[in-house]
């Protein structure tokens, strides 16, 4: 089957506001998953603390690909392996990334 051509922009530049409904979350989860270092990859533009954020629709897209699983085994079969590798200290390496919602917090 070949491939379905997108039908937007990966590059489109998107608000919180906009972003969130495609994440299926409320604005302010949104604004504390960039504070613990979860959820969608963002773009700061500016240095302030009130810099305007955005988000790229290709990094919703890629985010969200990565936490699509076909059976609840499957899922529970990432956690295991994220969570032993992570108390091990062993880092993740290029065949395997570890969901950003399994990385221990610091």
């Amino acid at each position: 089957m070949a491939p379905q051509a997108l039908n937007y922009d990966p590059d489109q530049m998107l608000t919180t506001e906009e972003a969130a409904p495609l994440c299926g979350y409320a604005e302010s989860t949104m604004k504390l998953n960039r504070h613990l270092k979860r959820g969608p990859k963002f773009i700061k533009l500016g240095d302030g603390k009130n810099a305007a954020v955005r988000y790229r629709r290709g990094d919703i897209d890629a985010w969200l690909t990565e936490r699509t699983f076909a059976s609840t085994s499957e899922y529970s079969a990432v956690a295991r392996h994220s969570q032993s590798r992570a108390r091990n200290g062993i880092p993740a390496h290029a065949s395997h990334v570890t969901p950003p919602w399994l990385r221990p917090t610091v």
